[in-house]
């Protein structure tokens, strides 16, 4: 939610193929941004690595969101139980 005319709008997450979002023009000319964001706007090149330094070093706590750890054989239970609304977060062993 932003204010009438200006403020930003933030679209979180990835529409499926061929969605669209749509405004009205005099949001945009009178100063409301809008502003994209997939996977919480983590940048992979300069955050994964800072975020598994952390882990590592235990200044945080991952492992309490893990609900599920398969071997790479079983991939596809994996996508199973994400369809299925069964595993918040799992990790694949390889």
């Amino acid at each position: 939610a932003s204010h009438r005319g200006w403020g930003k709008s933030i679209i979180i997450g990835v529409a499926g193929a061929g969605q669209e979002i749509s405004t009205r023009p005099f949001q945009l000319v009178t100063g409301r941004n809008w502003m994209g964001t997939a996977f919480g706007g983590a940048r992979g090149r300069t955050d994964v690595p800072k975020i598994v330094d952390w882990y590592m070093q235990g200044k945080i706590q991952i492992d309490p969101m893990i609900t599920h750890t398969m071997p790479l054989d079983d991939i596809n239970k994996g996508f199973e139980l994400m369809h299925a609304g069964k595993s918040i977060r799992g990790v694949v062993v390889y």
